[in-house]
């Protein structure tokens, strides 16, 4: 009732004002928006009614958007294109279908293969070579050449010193088993990295060889550490002769001549006593780049900037640095009396 009112009075101002001759701008606005609300009004009475009848109907009070909505009646033209297409449709899904059966089956193959050949080939080393971009394919290498031995296998570790078990099984021989081998790499940090990295590994397994009383083996690894760090500078001399090198590239370079002084005490008599000059020398070069690195990476506060702060780089060449001095001045400390042998008071009665 209330919206058949609202009608019943739209309609009246309507007629009046059509009855009235002569309208205005203002009144013809008026006129076109009580044109407008009557639609709406319209609309909603219609929609109202048509909520009623499809309750009491028992349908769903709105429309399944998801319901095809018919477009009028089809003809046969309609058909038979909707037909075509639905066929090219078909055809288009059978033949990916058929390829993606056809890649499956390949890569099961492959699967296949390589298990063979793994199962084939046994504990053997394999090798993955890397080309680099943008290079012709790699000839295939002479036979035994460049072929790196095959690391002997490990043994458990049972109640022990891991470093001590690999060292009875001669697995440091060959470090980790290759993983893959690069050719013609350009980029020398990374390659300088490697090479650093190899090198302080076996130095570290030539302390833990001479530890066990093994002094020929830990010279023989002491041998291939300097061989590598030597091979690492001389991969970081490109970098090292840019105007301001890399935080990184310097570290590199000092650890590297910092593990080069520490064979060359122990093999080649390198000392205060034997050579002062020398000594200092080597020691100077191994904090220069160190020095360079907290000259460069400091940051400056406070309100004149008066209060400098070295950042995480300089803070570590700063560690190295100490650690050097410190190494030389207590490195070759040597307890009179065996800690072992001390017998402290009251052990003898636990």
């Amino acid at each position: 009732m209330k919206f058949g009112v609202l009608l019943v009075v739209a309609a009246s101002m309507l007629a009046s004002l059509r009855a009235q001759g002569g309208l205005g701008d203002d009144k013809a606005m008026e006129l076109a928006r009580l044109e407008r609300e009557k639609a709406q009004r319209v609309r909603d009475v219609e929609n109202l009614v048509d909520r009623r009848m499809r309750l009491d109907l028992g349908l769903p009070a709105e429309e399944d958007p998801t319901a095809p909505v018919p477009q009028g009646p089809v003809t046969s033209e309609a058909r038979d294109r909707m037909t075509l297409e639905w066929r090219d449709q078909d055809a288009a899904t059978a033949n990916l279908l058929e390829r993606y059966n056809r890649a499956k089956a390949m890569v099961e193959q492959l699967r296949a293969d390589a298990a063979r050949t793994t199962e084939a080939r046994g504990g053997e080393e394999s090798f993955v070579v890397v080309p680099p971009a943008g290079t012709a394919p790699l000839r295939k290498p002479a036979v035994g050449a460049g072929v790196p031995d095959a690391a002997p296998s490990t043994v458990p570790v049972q109640n022990g010193d891991a470093s001590a078990a690999a060292l009875a099984t001669g697995v440091y021989s060959a470090l980790d088993k290759p993983r893959g081998l690069i050719q013609g790499s350009t980029d020398h940090l990374r390659v300088g990295m490697a090479l650093f990295k190899a090198g302080q590994r076996l130095a570290e397994a030539a302390a833990t060889a001479r530890e066990l009383n093994r002094v020929e083996e830990a010279r023989d690894l002491d041998q291939r550490s300097a061989e590598r760090l030597k091979l690492a500078l001389e991969e970081l001399q490109p970098l090292l002769k840019e105007k301001a090198p890399a935080y990184s590239v310097l570290f590199y370079q000092g650890r590297s001549l910092e593990l080069l002084f520490r064979y060359s005490e122990r093999y080649e008599n390198l000392s205060l006593q034997a050579s002062t000059r020398d000594y200092q020398q080597r020691e100077q070069q191994v904090r220069d780049p160190f020095l360079r690195i907290t000259a460069r990476d400091v940051t400056k506060g406070g309100k004149a900037g008066e209060i400098e702060k070295l950042g995480s780089w300089g803070l570590a060449a700063q560690a190295a640095m100490d650690h050097f001095k410190w190494m030389n001045t207590n490195g070759n400390y040597k307890p009179k009396v065996d800690i072992a042998s001390i017998t402290w008071p009251g052990e003898k009665d636990q």
